[in-house]
């Protein structure tokens, strides 16, 4: 479900957002707003808001207005952030296989031997869809695996489903990539196995923010910050709703 945004700050001018997503100098006044403010502006403002006090060093505010009563297990000082349904999808091949019929069935006589080639040509039909239907089970692509409850806290993200709980610690995950919106690829590893899996969550670019914040502060997406839309922080502005992006990482300067 998603969570609709707060009621919009007041003020009539940008005090920390400019068109180059820096600070701007007061006084100037807000862009015109040229779409409407939705859920999705309000998990990218909260999240926008998570990394900026991440960076400073302080520690985030929750983000969502539940979150479950997940017992936090991940490190001294962990704070539950937000909690969301979530897809989980794993990269394999489907179950189905092909086992042609072997139905037999033969009559005699004209009206017969007619019955018997509608009923050949059918067997026909139903095995080549089968058939295709096995070829396209072969393939690898992410596949479903399970619905869950996604929870994100400061030290890491829980996995609920119908067997139970699995914490994933920020410090275990080698990889996160934002695919999509609200959709990340997570690769994760420690003395138990190892596991990569699709997440699609409201909360998806929270992960990716605290977890590059913490252990992969140049990650392209977030320092290019198109985990946001290229013109979200104008039309953020241009609701109220002003981010400060001073702390933010920025790339770095392109070698000679």
């Amino acid at each position: 479900m998603t969570q609709q945004p707060p009621s919009r700050p007041l003020g009539g001018e940008v005090v920390r957002t400019g068109p180059s997503g820096g600070v701007s100098r007061p006084g100037r006044a807000r862009p015109a707003p040229r779409r409407p403010w939705t859920g999705q502006d309000f998990v990218w403002w909260h999240t926008a808001a998570v990394l900026t006090a991440t960076r400073q060093g302080r520690r985030p505010n929750p983000v969502s207005p539940t979150i479950d009563p997940v017992r936090p297990a991940l490190g001294s000082g962990e704070v539950m952030l937000a909690t969301c349904d979530a897809e989980l999808l794993m990269w394999r091949r489907g179950d189905a296989t092909y086992n042609p019929s072997r139905g037999f069935f033969l009559a005699g006589g004209p009206v017969g031997l007619a019955l018997t080639a509608a009923f050949f040509g059918g067997q026909a039909y139903l095995n080549h869809r089968r058939r295709r239907a096995a070829e396209a089970d072969a393939v690898e692509k992410w596949r479903h695996l399970a619905g869950a409850r996604l929870s994100v806290s400061t030290h890491g993200i829980y996995l609920g489903t119908g067997e139970g709980v699995m914490p994933i610690s920020y410090a275990d995950i080698q990889e996160v990539q934002l695919t999509a919106t609200g959709e990340i690829v997570v690769a994760a590893a420690n003395a138990s196995g190892s596991v990569r899996l699709k997440i699609r969550a409201q909360w998806a670019e929270l992960v990716l923010i605290l977890w590059s914040v913490r252990y992969m502060p140049e990650h392209p997406q977030l320092v290019g910050r198109t985990w946001i839309p290229g013109d979200w922080l104008i039309h953020a502005a241009a609701h109220g709703y002003d981010v400060d992006t001073t702390p933010w990482p920025q790339a770095r300067p392109a070698l000679p």
